[in-house]
């Protein structure tokens, strides 16, 4: 093997995070070369509504012109619904004229994809890669094999790894272990009057949560969560669940579309994962986007995580003086899992752990009433699920006092007997769901000295 690198930067995946690192990096001078299996425009059903803080993030990349062009609709707050109630709330955007946006997921890669390819130091390979390139223990590229099923070598001075989800090389670079959380059925409601224009809905009624979002100027997504490790099965039972189970939290304005695109049948299914980032390091290559790092899609937060760590990465390697000095890149890795937690662990234990609130009716139902009552503890959780703020600590104040607060509603409820004992179990609930997503993220040991406690108490 020839033992100068071809390129500075080999990039396995040109999904969200592959073609938006490939592009910064090549915009700022760096000799890029992305292998990507297929070019061809992908249709997704999740990577459809990107947070402000996502936005800012583009911005920051200079991508932003990325959203241009794919009839993106503008999302600008949420509206909750539970039990036949609802409200709405804005995002608190500081920034003149930020919102969030809805798009279709393979539009967007595609535009992605167009501006990298456009610039002259990056090469982009339609090919499947099949290993790491491997001397001494450390990464000097990829093997990969082209359309003529023709083995190939190229080498780089970094591999950066963000073959998604399915990632195939994860396991030579990670210690956590990916885990089903459950799966969305995704459709999509042509011509749909949503309760809010231009805003997320979550509904919030029956043992799962809904997701409804503008997509396109015609088009709304639709999100349907299914518990548990199997997904479901597609059939007449499934149509009449949809229809009848679902379709009777589903807000007046939206069910004639909703019927429509269920009887329609033109519905897709995905996994929803949980994968904490605990990366192996190893010299030469770094792992970026769902391949490292994964939460659950409800809070829209997986586009916002993906840019965060490229932007990160980008600039810890672009920092790098010497670039034929192998240390100097292996430190730069290093720095970017030193620091990711910063930008994404607001991102991902909101995501989980709103998911598991959804679980418990009695969570629900305080998570609700809270966010109901405006002001800070409103606009100051949505600034976390806008990722305008990532706040860790702002997070677990209120994620607490939601359960707090639905303690005190039952204590002062007129119902029966038990609340004691419905209170101490709603408490317990919350510090079980949101204990291991904390200490995922680097807690401080004040906050690990409390989750020790609380466990204690709330046994």
């Amino acid at each position: 093997m020839n033992s100068t690198p071809s390129y500075d930067v080999c990039i396995i995946g040109a999904g969200v995070a592959g073609a938006a690192m490939a592009a910064y990096l090549g915009k700022n001078g760096k000799k890029v070369v992305v292998i990507e299996k297929s070019l061809a425009e992908m249709d997704r059903i999740l990577g459809e509504l990107l947070q402000p803080g996502g936005v800012q993030m583009l911005k920051k990349m200079g991508l932003e012109h990325c959203l241009e062009n794919i009839d993106a609709q503008p999302v600008v707050g949420y509206g909750m619904f539970l039990d036949g109630k609802s409200f709405q709330i804005g995002y608190q955007a500081k920034e003149k004229g930020l919102t969030g946006f809805g798009f279709r997921n393979g539009k967007f890669v595609q535009n992605l994809r167009a501006y990298m390819q456009s610039i002259p130091n990056i090469t982009v390979i339609e090919a499947t890669a099949q290993s790491l390139i491997e001397e001494g223990g450390i990464v000097k590229g990829v093997n990969y094999t082209n359309h003529e099923d023709i083995p190939v070598q190229l080498t780089a001075r970094i591999t950066i790894v963000c073959d998604g989800a399915l990632s195939i090389f994860r396991q030579q670079l990670s210690a956590s272990e990916k885990k089903i959380t459950g799966y969305f059925l995704g459709l999509v409601l042509e011509n749909c009057i949503l309760p809010y224009p231009n805003h997320g809905h979550v509904i919030m009624s029956g043992t799962s949560p809904i997701l409804l979002y503008p997509i396109t100027s015609t088009g709304t997504r639709a999100l349907i969560d299914f518990q548990g490790d199997q997904a479901p099965r597609m059939g007449e039972e499934l149509k009449q669940h949809l229809l009848n189970k679902i379709g009777a939290v589903i807000p007046e304005s939206a069910k004639p579309s909703y019927i429509n695109a269920v009887n329609a049948g033109k519905y897709k299914v995905f996994p929803n994962h949980r994968l904490p980032a605990h990366p192996v390091l190893k010299k030469g290559v770094v792992l970026l986007g769902d391949s490292l790092n994964m939460r659950h899609p409800l809070t829209g937060g997986g586009m916002t995580a993906a840019f965060s760590d490229s932007y990160n990465l980008g600039n810890c390697l672009l920092e790098v003086k010497d670039w034929w000095n192998a240390k100097e890149i292996e430190l730069a890795v290093k720095k970017f899992y030193d620091t990711k937690t910063t930008q994404t662990a607001s991102i991902n234990i909101l995501a989980d752990a709103l998911y598991g609130v959804m679980t418990s009716q009695d969570l629900k139902e305080a998570c609700y009433s809270y966010l109901m009552q405006g002001g800070l503890k409103a606009s100051e959780p949505v600034s976390i699920l806008s990722v305008l703020s990532r706040d860790k600590e702002m997070l677990q104040r209120h994620f607490f006092a939601v359960a707090f607060h639905g303690a005190g509603n039952i204590m002062r409820s007129k119902s029966g007997g038990g609340k004691i004992k419905r209170s101490y179990r709603m408490i317990k609930d919350a510090i079980h769901i949101i204990s291991p997503l904390l200490l995922h993220e680097r807690p401080t040991w004040l906050m690990k000295s409390l989750l020790k406690v609380g466990k204690k108490v709330f046994r």
